[in-house]
This record gives structure tokens, sequence and C-alpha cells, in this order.
């Protein structure tokens, strides 16, 4: 009788064990279950109203190209180093440039008529380079005879102007730590999170109107379009473009004892 007590006293505080272990291992489940869903329903929340480009915004100010192409009396014009200039920067304007490119002639009676012909070349270098005639701005100058004369500009007689305006990238200031993040319950971006991302890239970009304003596409290679459009049709071509002639047919073999 004592033997039959023991084993069932045995057996009722295993069943007791497994249902404890049971009841625990649902109790861990669920709460792990209720962390998951409350750190994705933060993540989201996070990344709804805290954006980084909001807490660390990129700023952007304006700065001023110009060159100064000097007027040589009794010349015939731009020399071809002057021409080779005025095209270079013409190319940096389309790129970075911002707002209209701006044409001064001399503001003086003698410097403006001794530069009208070097504006108007001017004028028609920018628009074979693409420019359409609204983003040229043709105005007068002031200053003596529109030149930075002396040593600091180094022209001593008329000059044309040409300048722009560019934006330029301001990188925000990072470092800023007011709390301590081992303390961050609601597990939200502290505020010092994504500045160095935002700082590097304003401080990396080549071109700051790249990130300010969309850019102008680009004519789309018209090599690559038939590359593309030969594999999709799929026809075969040659190295001319056109098709590859289909092989010629082989010539039946003669029969044995003819003549060849």
């Amino acid at each position: 009788m004592t033997t039959i007590d023991r084993r069932t006293t045995a057996a009722a505080s295993r069943r007791g064990g497994v249902s404890a272990l049971a009841l625990v291992a649902a109790a861990c489940a669920a709460s792990l279950g209720g962390c998951r869903d409350h750190l994705g329903l933060d993540t989201v929340t996070a990344s709804t109203l805290n954006p980084t480009e909001a807490r660390h915004p990129i700023g952007f100010t304006s700065r001023t190209e110009a060159l100064y192409v000097e007027v040589v009396p009794g010349s015939d014009g731009l020399s071809p180093n002057q021409a080779a200039d005025i095209t270079q920067f013409v190319s940096r304007y389309r790129i970075e440039g911002k707002g209209r490119l701006t044409v001064a002639a001399p503001a003086g009676a003698r410097g403006h008529l001794s530069a009208s012909r070097q504006v108007r070349q001017v004028i028609d270098i920018a628009r074979a380079a693409g420019l359409p005639p609204e983003a040229i701005a043709e105005v007068r100058q002031q200053g003596r005879d529109g030149a930075p004369g002396g040593p600091q500009g180094g022209l001593m007689g008329p000059a044309v102007r040409l300048a722009y305006e560019r934006p330029v990238a301001v990188a925000p200031q990072c470092g800023d730590w007011p709390e301590d993040i081992g303390h961050n319950r609601e597990r939200l971006p502290y505020t010092n999170f994504g500045c160095a991302t935002e700082r590097n890239f304003a401080l990396s970009v080549a071109t700051a109107r790249d990130i300010e304003m969309p850019q102008e596409e680009s004519p789309r290679a018209g090599e690559r379009r038939t590359a593309v459009w030969t594999k999709y049709t799929g026809a075969s071509t040659g190295g001319g473009g056109a098709a590859a002639p289909a092989p010629a047919a082989a010539a039946p073999a003669a029969p044995k004892g003819a003549a060849p």
C-alpha cells in the first residue's frame, strides 16, 4: 500500500511540474510577442515622426561665379583662348548654375562701344552651347568701364563680365548629446542620430544643385537603344547594324564515279 502511494505521488509531481513548465513557456511567449509588436509599433512611429532629413536638414547658400573677358583695344573680337574659357564657363553654368547667365557689358560709353563685338560673340557661344535665349541676361555693369582694374583684378581696360549663381550645400552641425541614450525606453531615434550621414553627404556632393532640385534628363544614347531593342525583338544584327545574312545552303554531294 505504501508503494502504491509513493508511485501515485511521484506521478502527480511530474504532472504538476510539466504543467508549471508549460505555463512558464506560454507566459514567456506572450511577453516576447508583446515586445515584438511593441517594437514594431515604435519603429514605424519613429520613422514617421522623426525623419533624419527633417531633424538634420542640409542648408543651401548662394555663391557667385564670375569670368572677366578683357576687351583689347583694336582687336577684331575674342581670341581663341578667350573663346575656350567662355565655352568652359558656360558648360559649368549648365551643370551647376541657378537662374540666368548674366552677360554684363561695360557701363561707360567708350567701354560699351569697344566691347559690343565681344558681347555678341559671347552670346553666340552661349547659344551654340544649347542655352535658350531666356537663359541669358544682357545687362550693363557698374564701375569704371566694368573692369576690376588694379592689382586685384589684373585688368586695366574694359571687360565683359559673365556671372551666374550656384547653390552651395551647408552641412549641419553634429555632436548634440543632451540625454543619455541608454535610458531610451520608447526606442525613438536620439538627437544626434543620422547627423553624421547628412553632414558627410553635404560635404562630399560635387554639385549641390543635384540635391536641391532635380536635374534635366540627357538625351538617350542611340547605340544603347538599338542594342536593347534588338535583344527585345530577337533579331540578330551584323557588325554594321543590318540583319546578318543567312548561311548559304550546303551544295549536294557529287555521285560516286562522277568527274570532278
